[in-house]
């Protein structure tokens, strides 16, 4: 939920600190005093566009921060691992947004005090907030939002991850057949050249490290004599000379075993020269093979010279060392047995492409039943909820349609003389539709209801998903437009309802709705100096009451108000 929210410097609120509670957040106050600068200013740390007019005049800054808390939210933790905010397997105690406008015309955002991009900030406002206003942060106007909408209540996430899965594979599958054909004529134009360049690395055939080994080998066969003379110096100061190394081990050895016999103390270093002898013995045969096989042979000095010219003139020509060349061998050798087998591979993945299209098309079939049964569900329980928020001749229904398959390619399948577009979201075309009076026609909910009936159906949504949905924070902006008194007391229980399973923040003008309040807020105007400022607090009880009687009364606050507020608020408890 959001526990904190500091505005400093935007518009008419100079400096402002808003503590929020769990359950139905109420903002009530004086008209033009500045309630939907508090919504607005969330939009503006969700990510909304900036418009840098909105800094206070005397200030050159404006800071909008909003401290979070998230226990158990696997969506943001996903988001904040995902973009590297955060080193801990759990969710930290709290997520902290802020965005700095500046009058230079720089925007800063940050989440946990890491810098993030704009599209960043939307990507986890569209997690955590969902506000419904008068301005376009209405996901319910967006036609690409139903489906999800409709899948969050359906709750099978099993069908819908089986078939998002399925579906990535086959793109990927497509993928590779589309650039498989775009290769055939490509390799067709260029198979003499790649038969050449196979050739010429073949008939070189460079094996790994090659060239390492024989420019040691050149250097040994070129100083083969100084080499001769200085192994065979070696051989005979240990092995050959009169007074050799191994003699004269051996006859130590010899000595101090004849002492040892009065002295085990003497055994240790026994030991020790004994393995050094074994040791000096070993290295010795060793070097006289090593000084036996050393040769000069100028056939084979020229032999390894014309190797090393050939290894060399590949590795510059292809710009590659010989791992590399190796391995462009066997890319040269699979591309032309590509191009030899062209048709056959082609037919084998069209059947491949075939088999998966059919799989995934029943799969979207399966999903497309599952969304049709939890449409019906939906929209009883919708229904049932516009009636008790005041739309009681509004209808509400969830329209299904295909998407439509043109002309032959992969995503298109037909069944029963019908074409049916496959899509990363099914092939479904959801649109949700209301109709607004009796006897009238269903359209597009985009294009016929007003703010205040867009708030009351968004709530009658939320209020028949309550629970399933992952969004935990609800904002409304004047829900309550245009219905009675007798209404605003049904809207105000859904809120209620509502606000056990989600955080609600709602701007209201009705004392029905704000005496249902956890937390109350009320916002006034002032003149400072000349200039018109904006104060916010959180009202205790006895100032919530005087605040309700003030609704009632139409600002001349009454002892029969007082009474009515003390009773609207004792009905909530």
């Amino acid at each position: 939920m959001l526990e904190k929210l500091f505005i400093k410097n935007y518009l008419i609120i100079k400096d402002a600190k808003l503590s929020f509670t769990k359950g139905l957040n109420i903002l009530t106050g004086e008209t033009g005093a500045g309630k939907t600068i508090i919504l607005d200013a969330l939009m503006l740390i969700l990510g909304e566009r900036a418009d840098y007019s909105i800094i206070s005049s005397d200030s050159d800054k404006l800071v909008v921060e909003g401290h979070f808390n998230f226990s158990g939210n696997k969506p943001v933790m996903r988001f904040l691992k995902e973009n590297d905010l955060t080193d801990s397997d759990s969710i930290p105690e709290y997520v902290i947004v802020r965005r700095e406008l500046s009058k230079k015309g720089t925007s800063r955002n940050f989440i946990n005090d890491t810098p993030v991009n704009i599209t960043a900030l939307k990507e986890f406002g569209n997690l955590i907030i969902d506000i419904h206003s008068q301005n376009e942060h209405q996901s319910l106007l967006k036609k690409e939002t139903h489906s999800d909408f409709l899948d969050a209540f359906m709750q099978d996430g099993r069908i819908i991850d089986e078939y998002r899965e399925k579906y990535n594979g086959y793109v990927k599958l497509t993928n590779e057949f589309k650039s498989l054909l775009e290769r055939k004529e490509e390799l067709a134009e260029k198979r003499g050249f790649i038969e050449f360049q196979l050739k010429e690395i073949n008939n070189v055939n460079p094996r790994a490290g090659e060239d390492e080994e024989l420019e040691n080998r050149l250097k040994r066969m070129e100083n083969a004599e100084d080499i001769s003379m200085s192994t065979g110096n070696a051989v005979n100061t240990l092995y050959e000379d009169e007074n050799n190394v191994i003699a004269g081990l051996l006859n130590s050895l010899k000595e101090l075993k004849k002492a040892a016999r009065y002295d085990t103390e003497l055994e240790k270093i026994i030991s020790v020269i004994e393995s050094g002898y074994v040791s000096i013995k070993d290295a010795a045969e060793e070097l006289r093979v090593y000084h036996n096989s050393v040769n000069f042979d100028p056939s084979q000095i020229e032999e390894v010279r014309t190797r090393l010219g050939a290894l060399s003139f590949l590795k510059k020509k292809y710009k590659l060392t010989l791992e590399g060349l190796a391995e462009k061998a066997e890319t040269l050798t699979k591309e032309l047995n590509l191009s030899e087998n062209f048709d056959f591979e082609i037919e084998k993945r069209e059947k491949e492409i075939k088999g998966r299209q059919r799989d995934l098309f029943g799969t979207a079939k399966r999903l497309s039943q599952s969304r049709r049964k939890a449409g019906k569900e939906l929209e009883k329980r919708v229904n049932s909820y516009l009636k008790e928020a005041g739309l009681e001749s509004a209808d509400f229904s969830v329209d299904f349609e295909y998407f439509h398959g043109e002309g032959k390619d992969n995503f298109t399948c037909k069944e029963d003389n019908r074409s049916y577009r496959i899509t990363s979201n099914g092939i479904d075309d959801i649109e949700f539709l209301i109709k607004a009076n009796k006897g009238g026609e269903f359209t597009p909910l985009r294009k016929t209801a007003s703010g205040g009936e867009i708030s009351r159906i968004m709530l009658s949504l939320k209020a028949s998903t309550s629970g399933r949905d992952n969004i935990p924070i609800l904002v409304f902006d004047e829900i309550d437009a245009g219905i009675s008194g007798k209404v605003a007391g049904k809207v105000g229980k859904i809120l209620t309802g509502l606000a056990a399973t989600h955080q609600i923040i709602s701007i209201t003008h009705l004392p029905q709705i704000a005496a249902l309040s956890d937390n109350h807020f009320y916002i006034s105007k002032s003149e400072i100096n000349g200039k018109t400022i904006a104060e916010i607090s959180l009202l205790n009880e006895k100032e919530k009451v005087k605040e309700i009687a003030r609704l009632l009364s139409s600002e001349k606050i009454t002892d029969a108000s007082i009474k009515t507020a003390r009773e609207l608020i004792k009905d909530k408890r």
